[in-house]
């Protein structure tokens, strides 16, 4: 197994197994090739950045997160805001006050650390492996090199696996935060020393 920095060409596998592995999220409604895109943001931008784990050359898990999410999303729009926009045309108008609740809740939440940890997903094949723990492990040390001591994951109520992989792995439980209606998340941080 190789954990490492994601590079460009690994963005549609990590689409790819975003779809499948959280398919109740609000991205994962959304189609494979705007994930692509967004992952491919994430990789490009200096204020963000995903670690993969591979398995003979393949993707089979991966952890995205930004240093600075305002930072982050002002690049993606800035980027890729006219390839996404029609992408989306389909689904916006149904989905546009949940892009909207996405772009805006880290304005909203100015009390928590900028920096956070998006999304960790592994084919299910790997699931249950210590994969998870390797990926986190790899994203703790980048974070650290980044300078970041602090960050949050924002976890829907209703992952009790998810929640309990990151009180298992020292995160501390925050609040509890409403970004889509009246769906409760969990906000933990981590804090690196």
């Amino acid at each position: 197994m190789i954990i490492e920095l994601a590079k460009k060409e690994d963005a549609l596998a990590m689409a790819q197994i975003h779809k499948v592995e959280i398919a109740q999220g609000f991205l994962s409604s959304l189609s494979s090739s705007f994930l692509q895109r967004f992952y491919l943001a994430l990789i490009e931008s200096g204020y963000s950045f995903c670690i993969v784990a591979k398995e003979n050359n393949e993707v089979v898990g991966f952890a995205s997160g930004a240093i600075d999410m305002n930072k982050f999303y002002f690049y993606f729009l800035s980027h890729y805001f006219f390839q996404s926009f029609f992408i989306l045309l389909p689904k916006i108008f149904s989905s546009f006050k949940k892009i909207l609740e996405s772009l805006f809740y880290p304005v909203k939440q100015e009390s928590l650390p900028r920096s956070e940890l998006l999304v960790i997903a592994i084919k299910k094949e790997f699931q249950g492996q210590g994969v998870g723990g390797l990926i986190l492990k790899s994203f703790i040390l980048e974070m650290k090199s980044k300078n970041i001591t602090v960050f949050k994951v924002v976890v829907g109520e209703e992952l009790k696996s998810a929640i309990k992989f990151y009180e298992k792995n020292n995160f501390v439980f925050v609040k509890n935060i409403n970004i889509h209606g009246k769906a409760q998340s969990r906000v933990y941080c981590y804090k690196a020393i």
